[in-house]
This record gives C-alpha cells, sequence and structure tokens, in this order.
C-alpha cells in the first residue's frame, strides 16, 4: 500500500465484502503514523489470538455484534459503535456471534511502510 501524504476520503461501507471461507481484510490508507484496515467477519468467523510488539490498535465496530477476546483479561463484548483500545504486546482475537456478521475498521499506530518493518511489528 502506498504511504499517504494527502487528505484521503472513503465511503467505508462501500468496501465491505464477505466471504464463507474467512474474514476479509482490505486496507484503508497507511501514513507513517497510522495504518487503517477494515475487516469483515461472516457469523461464527474469528480471528486468532495475535500481538504487535509496537503497536497499539483501535477496534471500532461499523456493525454487526462480536467479541474481542485477550489471553490475560475479560473479553470485551462489542456493538454498533463500540470502540476497544488494545495497546502494544496485548494478546487479542476477534470473536463474531452464530448469527451475525461483524465489520471492524482497525487502526494501528504507528504505521510501517516496509516488508522488514512489518515483520518486526507482528513479532512473525
Amino acid at each position: 500500500m502506498t504511504l499517504i501524504e494527502q487528505v484521503e476520503h472513503h465511503e467505508i461501507l462501500d468496501l465491505a465484502e464477505f466471504s464463507e471461507e474467512k474474514f476479509v481484510r482490505k486496507a484503508v490508507m497507511q501514513s507513517k503514523g497510522i495504518v487503517c484496515d477494515f475487516v469483515c467477519f461472516e457469523p461464527g468467523q474469528s480471528a486468532d489470538f495475535h500481538k504487535h510488539p509496537v503497536q497499539d490498535e483501535i477496534f471500532y465496530v461499523v456493525e454487526g455484534k462480536g467479541v474481542i477476546t485477550f489471553e490475560d483479561r475479560d473479553d470485551i463484548p462489542v456493538k454498533p459503535g463500540s470502540v476497544v483500545f488494545t495497546p502494544s504486546g496485548v494478546v487479542h482475537g476477534v470473536e463474531t456471534t452464530d448469527s451475525d456478521r461483524l465489520v471492524l475498521m482497525l487502526i494501528k499506530g504507528p504505521g510501517f511502510p516496509d516488508k522488514a518493518s512489518r515483520f518486526f511489528m507482528h513479532g512473525d
């Protein structure tokens, strides 16, 4: 994804796309300071536990219901309008309900433009 250095505008709901096989993640925008992704889950789908060693993450629920899950703290049920902040290094995941789609906007910072930096930030 190209780094942005000017004002950008997106109609976020126009990006919604779902797959029966696995959740769909789309990059929305990225600067040196932040990365913004849009993620769509079908009922019953999830994102496994993971962490971002050097990135804080904000989850904003656009549509649906689900749970932001954590390894070392209570899970947080979410619904449209919910915002959850997860500091870097915290192991977390996402689960949907059995009946609701879930659409999340994820904002992480700092942003990382190159492959080596992305490798480092995800700890893989």
